[in-house]
């Protein structure tokens, strides 16, 4: 008998894999999409295929394997085509562009961005649309070009309104006020990351609220508010603490340690920073702890402690080393990530 497609069950695998996915058991998630795909023939066209090789994909690149997810993306993008979905091609491209990106390669990525675009777009499928404009936002802010990062921004925040997303909106707002504080538009700063707090908060999403009010203490702080900015430092920290997120919990105590620093109390500075470090070990942000490593170098360098400066700047170099130079000096704000998928 000829096998014949059976793409409910395949859609009941696929609900499983991304439940799985987001408990972290991505060897299981892997499992269910393969056993996802198995029901369907080589030559099917059913319109769940695409999504099914792109979210497969998209697990290959999250476990460390690159060439595959291009695999899957690739079949994904050649399975939409000849469906003739539009949106799923522009996933397709996005998750290629995200890929290349990941890789270094921008010329590759712009291409392959502007693509998807062009096709979410012929879809009238807005939150795909802002999910793009969101990914050339944060390229064009790592490249320092942040004129365009904002009209990118912009674009994305437009698409997710009138999709009526209030979820993505809180990420592009995060990146605006980002974006502005990187150029010392504290003001306008401040405005984007209110209001993506306010949708947080309203949402019940204590992720982004932590990130924004995070974000917010070190935009007060550059305002010379410092009675405000430590108030906002608290509140970040006992979030993080609440939520176990060790990484953001540092990052409320680097600015606190920033804040004691500037009303002179150099020696508690130290000891705040120290527990800031603590905090960031064992994470994957090696980027923040050798700027923190530095950060106490400075520090005890200040405090005349010229033996634990250089041994901590000696430290902070080497780890610095294994980053990149060209990355150091960032603030402590926490961006949104380019995404594949919403």
């Amino acid at each position: 008998m000829q096998k014949r497609d059976d793409s409910v069950r395949a859609r009941a695998l696929s609900d499983l894999a991304r439940v799985a996915e987001q408990e972290g058991e991505r060897d299981q998630a892997q499992g269910l999409y393969n056993e996802a795909l198995q029901q369907f023939t080589d030559d099917s066209l059913d319109p769940l295929l695409p999504d099914l090789l792109r979210r497969k994909g998209t697990l290959l690149d999250k476990q460390g394997d690159p060439e595959g997810a291009i695999r899957y993306y690739t079949k994904s993008l050649e399975k939409a085509t000849l469906i003739g979905s539009e949106a799923a091609v522009a996933h397709a491209l996005n998750c290629l562009g995200l890929n290349a990106q990941r890789r270094g390669d921008h010329e590759e990525t712009e291409l392959l961005y502007a693509q998807a675009l062009e096709f979410a777009g012929r879809a009238r499928d807005w939150r795909l649309v802002g999910l793009i404009e969101q990914n050339r936002g944060v390229l064009a802010s790592m490249r320092g070009e942040f004129g365009q990062a904002a009209a990118f921004y912009s674009n994305s925040l437009g698409a997710f309104e009138a999709a009526g997303d209030a979820e993505p909106m809180s990420w592009v707002l995060n990146n605006l006020g980002i974006l502005h504080t990187r150029i010392k538009n504290f003001h306008e700063a401040r405005g984007h990351l209110e209001r993506g707090r306010a949708i947080a908060a309203g949402r019940g999403d204590s992720v982004v609220e932590n990130v924004t009010t995070l974000n917010l203490a070190e935009v007060w702080m550059a305002l010379g508010r410092l009675d405000t900015a430590a108030k906002f430092c608290g509140i970040a920290l006992e979030q993080a603490q609440r939520r176990g997120d060790h990484l953001s919990a540092a990052g409320a105590l680097r600015i606190r340690a920033a804040l004691e620093r500037r009303r002179g109390a150099l020696d508690k500075s130290i000891a705040t920073l120290r527990m800031a470090i603590f905090e960031a070990e064992g994470s994957d942000d090696r980027l923040l702890h050798a700027e923190m490593l530095r950060e106490l170098g400075e520090l005890s360098s200040a405090v005349g402690n010229t033996g634990a400066a250089r041994s901590v700047s000696r430290e902070g170099v080497d780890s610095g080393q294994t980053i990149g130079a060209s990355q150091m000096g960032r603030s402590s704000l926490k961006p949104s990530i380019p995404k594949c998928d919403l």
